[in-house]
C-alpha cells in the first residue's frame, strides 16, 4: 500500500504516511474496479458515489419521517444532512460510512414497503459492517427478516468467495483486532474506552467499563425492539442512537449515521421528542473536536453549528404548528461557549501533519506501522479536555436514545404509505 500512496500528490514520500484500512472481502469486488482505474478517475468515481449516497440518505430518511418523499422534505432534509460534520468528513476523507448509512436508511424504506429492494439496500449497508448492525432489530418482522437473512447469506458468501474462504475470513478478523488494538485508544477514537482512557483511567478499566456499556446497549437495543416491534422505525432510531455506546471503535464520520434518528425524531408531533432531538443533534453531528485539532476552524464550526440548528427547524414534521428554532440554538450557543474555548486551550495534534520525520522499524505489519505513527505523531496523549469533546456526541446519542423512547408514547408509527405498519412479527 505505501508503495502505492506514497506516490500520491501531497504526500510526503521522505517519511512512512502509511495509512491501510480493513474492510470485509465481500468489498473487494468495488475495490477492484476502483484500483483499476488511474487515482483521479477512482477518486472521481468514489466522490460520485458518496455524493450519490448523500442524496439517497436524505431523500430515504425524509420518507421514514412523514411516511412519503417530497420536493420539500427531500431538500430540508438534503440541506439539514449537508451541514452535519460527519457527513462533511465522510465526503471529505472518502469515507466508506456514508455508503453505508445510506444504504441503512433506503434498507429502512424498502423494508416499511415490502419491497425486495430491501435485500440489496442490506447487503450494501454492510460494506462497513459496524454501521449496519442495527439493522438486525428488524428481525422482529418476518419480511425483513427474511430480506436481512438472504442479504446476510450473500454477505457471508461472497466474503468467503473473494476472501479465499475460511482461511481469508479468519485472517480478516485477525487484521480487523490487529487495527483496533493499534488505534483503540487515539484521540480519533470516540469508542467509550478511548474517552475513558484520556480521562487517565487506566486500560483495563476502561477496557472492562467500555464492555459493560456495550453489554447494556446491545440488550437495551435487544428490549427495545421487541417490547415496540409495532412501531419499527423508532426501534431502528434507538438502535442507531445507541450505537456508539455499543462499539469500541468509532470514529468522527461514523456518526453520519445518526442523521437517520435526528430526521425521524424531528418529525415527531410531540414537543418533547423534537426538543430532545433538536440539543442531540448539536452534540451529534457537529464536530467540536475538528476546534482542537484545527483552531483557525473555530468560526466555521460555530458557523456551522448554527446552521444546522436553523436546518433542523425547518426538517418535514407531522404537526399542525410550526416548530420553535430556539432549542438547538441555544443548545449551539452553549456548547459552542463551552467547546470552543476548551478545545483552543487543549489544541490536538492532526494525522500526518505532527508526524515529523517518522520512520517505521523494519518488518512491522500495516497495522503496527499505523499504530507507531499515531504514537509518534502525539495522539495517544491522555488529555482530558480531548475526551470531553469526544463525549459530548455520545451524549448527544444518548439523548437520541431517549428521544426514541418518548416517541413510542405518540400516535403508533406509520409506515412510507401512510398506511399503519403492517410487518408484522
Amino acid at each position: 500500500m505505501w508503495r502505492v500512496e506514497r506516490t500520491l500528490d501531497g504526500v510526503d514520500a521522505t517519511r512512512d504516511e502509511l495509512l491501510p484500512f480493513v474492510g470485509p472481502a465481500a468489498s473487494l469486488p468495488l475495490w477492484s474496479l476502483l484500483a483499476r482505474l488511474p487515482f483521479d478517475g477512482a477518486r472521481a468515481v468514489w466522490l460520485s458515489l458518496l455524493v450519490l449516497a448523500l442524496f439517497a440518505l436524505a431523500a430515504a430518511t425524509a420518507a421514514l419521517a412523514t411516511g412519503r418523499l417530497t420536493g420539500t422534505s427531500g431538500l430540508s432534509a438534503l440541506l439539514f444532512a449537508a451541514l452535519t460534520g460527519p457527513l462533511v468528513s465522510a465526503i471529505g476523507l472518502g469515507q466508506a460510512a456514508l455508503l453505508s448509512a445510506a444504504a441503512v436508511a433506503a434498507a429502512l424504506v424498502a423494508f416499511e414497503r415490502r419491497s425486495p429492494w430491501a435485500l440489496g439496500a442490506a447487503f450494501v449497508a454492510a460494506i462497513q459492517p459496524n454501521l449496519a448492525l442495527p439493522l438486525a432489530v428488524r428481525f422482529t418482522g418476518r419480511f425483513s427478516a427474511l430480506m436481512l437473512g438472504g442479504a446476510a447469506a450473500l454477505f457471508v458468501a461472497l466474503t468467503l468467495i473473494a476472501g479465499d474462504g475460511l482461511a481469508g475470513a479468519r485472517a480478516y478478523v485477525q487484521r480487523l483486532a490487529e487495527h483496533g488494538a493499534g488505534e483503540r485508544f487515539i484521540v480519533i477514537q470516540y469508542g467509550v474506552p478511548a474517552i475513558l482512557a484520556s480521562l487517565h483511567v487506566s486500560v483495563q478499566t476502561a477496557t472492562i467499563a467500555g464492555n459493560a456499556c456495550a453489554l447494556i446497549a446491545l440488550a437495551g437495543a435487544t428490549a427495545f425492539a421487541w417490547r415496540f416491534r409495532a412501531q419499527p422505525l423508532y426501534t431502528a432510531a434507538f438502535a442507531i442512537a445507541v450505537l456508539p455506546w455499543a462499539l469500541p471503535f468509532f470514529h468522527e464520520h461514523d456518526f453520519v449515521i445518526e442523521v437517520i434518528p435526528a430526521i425521524a425524531l424531528a418529525a415527531v408531533p410531540d414537543a418533547r421528542v423534537r426538543t430532545l432531538a433538536g440539543v442531540a443533534t448539536l452534540c451529534v453531528l457537529v464536530n467540536w473536536l475538528n476546534v482542537a485539532q484545527r483552531p483557525d476552524t473555530a468560526a466555521q464550526t460555530v458557523a456551522l453549528a448554527f446552521a444546522l440548528a436553523f436546518a433542523f427547524a425547518v426538517l418535514p414534521h407531522r404537526t399542525p404548528r410550526e416548530p420553535s428554532a430556539l432549542p438547538p440554538v441555544i443548545a449551539a450557543a452553549l456548547l459552542a461557549a463551552i467547546a470552543v474555548p476548551l478545545a483552543l486551550a487543549f489544541p490536538a495534534p492532526v494525522w500526518p501533519d505532527a508526524l515529523g520525520a517518522f520512520h517505521a522499524a523494519p518488518g512491522l505489519d500495516s497495522s503496527a506501522v499505523w499504530a507507531a505513527e499515531q504514537q509518534a505523531a502525539g495522539l495517544g496523549a491522555a488529555v482530558p479536555a480531548w475526551g470531553l469533546l469526544r463525549a459530548i456526541p455520545l451524549f448527544g446519542a444518548l439523548l437520541l436514545a431517549v428521544g426514541a423512547y418518548v416517541a413510542t408514547t405518540t400516535r403508533p408509527e406509520r409506515t412510507a404509505s401512510g398506511t399503519a405498519a403492517s410487518d408484522s412479527p
